[in-house]
């Protein structure tokens, strides 16, 4: 698994976080070899520039979507729902 923090660090679990000089081209060549599971703050930031490049992934958690997803169960409709504000309702 891997999570993107801000579209250019990846950080593979149990590993250290890395900058690739051309995060797509990294992301690009993980995909075809590892298959791994992406986490990402949002798909709507982070996924526009791989597929700009023909990039796509087969598997990824969306955080603010999922957030979104919790919020709308509770009936906790136009509250942020991003990762950070999730982290302050904690």
């Amino acid at each position: 698994m891997y999570v993107v923090v801000a579209g250019e660090t990846l950080l593979p679990v149990g590993g250290a976080a890395r900058r690739p000089a051309d995060p797509v081209q990294a992301v690009r060549e993980l995909e075809a070899g590892q298959r791994p599971r992406w986490v990402w703050a949002d798909t709507r930031e982070s996924y526009p520039p791989l597929l700009e490049r023909g990039v796509r992934v087969a598997r990824c958690h969306d955080l603010a979507l999922t957030e979104g997803l919790l919020l709308a169960h509770e009936g906790r409709y136009g509250e942020p729902r991003s990762a950070r504000a999730a982290h302050a309702r904690l």
